[in-house]
């Protein structure tokens, strides 16, 4: 399924239908950047902000010092997903839909404008805003995924009528108080035994910020996952370049990281989260644990390997989140936070079997490998669905299910049970705080369950971040209960 393909599906399940495709193809960006001298912040922010637009946007001129350099990264990201790139241009040609100017003023216009900064932990929207030195990627990052959702929302300003939503305005913050996380610093960072489950749309942009934390890390980090790149990826990795096309993804993410941070020791494993498990031994505890996965189904499992400490992140619909956990005394685990229903509901594995008539067997295997429908199985879906087989074959099954919803074979509340299709700038946001969770993780090292939920369109909140309890139905917890008193 091509990156196009797969922003008409989250235009679908956004909306509830695909009509505002054309939307995508009409509307004309500029992203400006100062004439020169331009602060080492403002190229973080601005490289961060076309690599997400770029990937759902076709129309997008670049101006400024560094124009050919993000026209570049424009043109990358596009291509990742199979995209034309003959829209992204350099050169001022209004009229606009749209612009973004960072760290300063954009030419004369009468087109709508957003105006964003960023400097360190710091962001800025609105008059005044700007760019300083640092090189701390947090505020730029944060404050492109805050920019590139903006552009989504004035865009389609019409379709979210009745929502409340509110430009950001003359804003500002520092993300460290948004995730109540003062004692921040920007210095090394030592990860002990953690493992990444699911590299992932949100784990990309996790990997983007690991890769450019300015100082050293060291340590081991675990990246397991077994599926390979395909140009449907290219909708919302972060990052992701053409040529990654059909390599595995933990071997690129690897070998990005290990090229930034030589005392960092990224390994590679090309396996579904629970066959990995399964070959490791379930005997061997695990310290830390980050889950990118996508689905709640994945994550409780993730939560059920028990790790000591966890960090979640999550897209659904409107909202992203990240979230820390370190069970407790009371306090919150990642199964928590995804408890087993207690009302009759089908389980994962039979919701796609009665979607797609494979057999429970074969669902199973295909949920945990992620690999692709063999043409065996994509005739059997295409002849109990009557879809057509070119569109799912070598696809894996959670991308078979937008398809049979697109074509009318799936009610789409039914396919938004089993699926999200998120967006760059979700996608990024989500990976952005569940790096800001890592970091509360390893420099704090507090012993706290919170969680960060926000709505992407929305000016983010301090008080969006909770306190995690022990849920009353959770099984991890309950086994945990139970070891203790017994020994």
């Amino acid at each position: 399924m091509s990156a196009a393909e797969k922003n008409r599906q989250a235009l679908l399940a956004l909306f509830g239908d695909d009509a505002l495709v054309s939307k995508l193809s009409s509307t004309r960006i500029a992203v400006v950047t100062p004439p020169a001298d331009t602060p080492a912040s403002a190229t973080l922010l601005a490289r961060v902000l076309v690599d997400a637009l770029a990937r759902l946007w076709p129309n997008i001129d670049f101006v400024g010092e560094i124009a050919d350099s993000l026209l570049v990264v424009g043109c990358d990201a596009a291509e990742a997903g199979a995209a034309p790139v003959d829209g992204l241009k350099v050169g001022w040609a209004p009229p606009y839909d749209i612009v973004v100017s960072v760290g300063g003023p954009a030419p004369c216009t009468s087109s709508s404008h957003i105006r964003v900064g960023a400097d360190g932990w710091h962001m800025q929207f609105g008059k005044g805003a700007v760019c300083g030195s640092s090189i701390n990627p947090v505020g730029p990052a944060f404050a492109a995924g805050l920019a590139a959702a903006q552009v989504f929302a004035q865009c389609f300003a019409s379709a979210f009528e009745g929502y409340g939503l509110r430009a950001l305005g003359d804003w500002s913050a520092d993300v460290r108080e948004l995730f109540s996380a003062p004692q921040l610093e920007l210095r090394g960072l030592h990860l002990q035994d953690t493992y990444v489950f699911g590299v992932g749309a949100v784990t990309h942009a996790l990997a983007w910020m690991v890769e450019h934390w300015p100082e050293p890390i060291s340590g081991e980090l675990h990246l397991v996952d077994g599926d390979a790149y395909g140009d449907g990826n290219g909708q919302r990795y972060a990052f992701m370049t053409p040529g990654n096309i059909g390599t595995p993804k933990v071997n690129a993410v690897a070998n990005r990281l290990t090229a930034a941070h030589p005392s960092l020791v990224a390994k590679p494993h090309e396996l579904g989260m629970n066959d990995y498990c399964q070959d490791r031994g379930y005997d061997r505890p695990f310290f830390r644990v980050i889950a990118g996965l996508d689905s709640e189904e994945s994550r409780r499992q993730a939560g059920l390997k028990d790790p000591a400490r966890a960090i979640n992140m999550w897209t659904s619909g409107y909202h992203i989140g990240a979230g820390q956990y370190v069970p407790g005394d009371g306090r919150g685990c990642l199964v928590c936070a995804y408890p087993e229903p207690v009302e009759a509901q089908l389980d994962e594995v039979t919701m796609f079997h009665k979607q797609t008539g494979l057999f429970p067997d074969v669902v199973r295997e295909l949920l945990d490998s992620a690999r692709g429908l063999t043409e065996a199985e994509a005739q059997k879906v295409a002849l109990a669905k009557g879809v057509p087989i070119e569109r799912i074959i070598g696809e894996p099954l959670r991308s078979v299910i937008p398809v049979l919803c697109a074509t009318g074979k799936l009610p789409l509340d039914e396919a938004k049970k089993a699926v999200d299709v998120p967006f760059a700038f979700s996608s990024l946001l989500s990976g952005v705080a569940g790096f800001i969770m890592l970091l509360r993780d390893v420099q704090m090292g507090n012993d706290s369950s919170e969680c960060w939920n926000q709505h992407v369109f929305k000016r983010p909140s301090s008080a969006m971040i909770k306190v995690e309890g022990r849920h009353i139905r959770c099984v991890r917890c309950d086994a945990a209960a139970l070891a203790r008193s017994g020994s």
